[in-house]
């Protein structure tokens, strides 16, 4: 007699909208001990600080304050001032520690202003394409999604004639600064317009800034943020890439009239971070001269990456298009004319190359020739490996000739 089967709980309706991970399916298909991973938008595994942090931890744990009791739920009061300080002098961001939440990365900082601001329904504009993390939180929250290029369009001239046609977002989301998945980044005039538009047209700009102090180039920081020019834009940030994801310190910075309420979704959410690892972190940080030093290294490591990424693209992919990003961790490429990037993924996964295919980061009408291809996890030395893979898996199919396009 076969075993009865065990109905499944209705689920909630939000669930409808929530796909599984794009990334997450990826590397498991590509889990192989050869294979190349080009897909997830890890830290480089080498430059994680194991050491550092079970220093910091031991003199945590060896003081007066111990950090094993509950802590304040927006967060260790001396780490939100540092970060309050770090706010202003690199991002122009007028802060203080009392409009500060330490979140567990930028990712939860997404889901507390959603669970504030948005109802089923409400409307929230992305760029095109976008963040595909923040895409699956937004479809959770049931929000109206729609997609306008914001970094491509120098100015934001398509989203200022959407708004001026009725639009009416109760939230615009972006990637200030070396965008995941594109690299690209907003100049000043951008920043400060978009502020103006959010001001003229009343929606809060959540501006995710996970990538802004990994610049890799000459040209140095981004501009100011956007939160700089007005009270309607929240700011959130993360010391995943500078530190290590592992230890899930994130932030964000909210004007006054949010702050109260996010503190209380906050609260019922977890009651807030570790108190333990806040300290760790705060060690860290204010060691003399510590983050200075790590973030050098952290520049000039993935500077490496992506500069021998490129190179073996140029040399074995010809008619790959793509643009050398500024900083952060991610080409955003088309491999050849003509190419679908979903279609080629099992045969670069057959070769023991994974990537993204760039449909997962659109809400809709994807442009299905690019691709998200990850430096930040890539010793240098096997990015030629990475590359010949990449053309193995194209080489079955008819390209037509084409020069390659590279721009910085």
């Amino acid at each position: 007699m076969a075993d009865p089967v065990t109905p499944r709980p209705r689920l909630a309706t939000r669930m409808a909208g929530a796909p599984e991970s794009a990334i997450g399916s990826v590397l498991r298909l590509g889990d192989r001990t050869d294979a190349i991973s080009l897909a997830g938008g890890l830290p480089a595994s080498e430059a994680l600080i194991a050491a550092e942090v079970a220093a910091a931890m031991s003199e945590v744990l060896a003081g007066a304050a111990n950090g094993l009791q509950y802590g304040e739920t927006n967060g260790l009061p001396e780490l939100r001032e540092w970060l309050g300080r770090r706010l202003l002098t690199e991002r122009g961001i007028a802060a203080d520690a009392g409009g500060i939440t330490v979140t567990h990365g930028s990712q939860q900082a997404i889901d507390l202003v959603c669970k504030v601001l948005l109802d089923p329904g409400d409307v929230v504009v992305v760029d095109r394409p976008s963040y595909l993390g923040a895409l699956q939180v937004f479809r959770l929250f049931q929000a109206d999604l729609r997609q306008v290029p914001l970094a491509a369009d120098p100015d934001l001239a398509a989203l200022e004639e959407a708004l001026r046609a009725g639009l009416r977002p109760r939230l615009l989301y972006l990637v200030p600064s070396f965008a995941n998945p594109t690299g690209a980044t907003l100049g000043d005039g951008q920043r400060r317009r978009l502020a103006g538009l959010a001001e003229r047209f009343d929606f809060v700009v959540v501006e995710d800034d996970a990538y802004g102090d990994l610049w890799l180039d000459d040209g140095g920081a981004p501009g100011p943020a956007i939160a700089s020019h007005t009270d309607r834009a929240i700011h959130l940030g993360s010391l995943s890439k500078v530190l290590s994801p592992g230890i899930r310190v994130g932030y964000l910075h909210a004007p006054a009239t949010l702050r109260q309420p996010l503190r209380l979704v906050r609260q019922a959410s977890d009651l807030g971070n570790s108190d333990l690892l806040q300290r760790a972190v705060l060690i860290l940080l204010t060691r003399d001269g510590y983050l200075d030093d790590r973030l050098g290294s952290l520049r000039a490591r993935y500077r490496h990456r992506r500069d021998a990424l490129a190179t073996a693209l140029r040399q074995h992919l010809p008619d790959a298009e793509f643009t050398v990003p500024a900083g952060g961790f991610f080409l955003w490429a088309g491999f050849a004319p003509g190419v679908d990037a979903g279609d080629l993924l099992p045969s670069a996964l057959a070769q023991g190359v994974s990537f993204v295919p760039g449909e997962h980061f659109y809400v809709s009408t994807p442009d299905r020739a690019m691709a998200r291809l990850s430096f930040s996890g890539l010793p240098p030395e096997r990015a030629d490996t990475a590359a010949r893979r990449l053309a193995g898996a194209l080489a079955a199919r008819p390209r037509p000739s084409a020069a390659v396009t590279v721009s910085r």
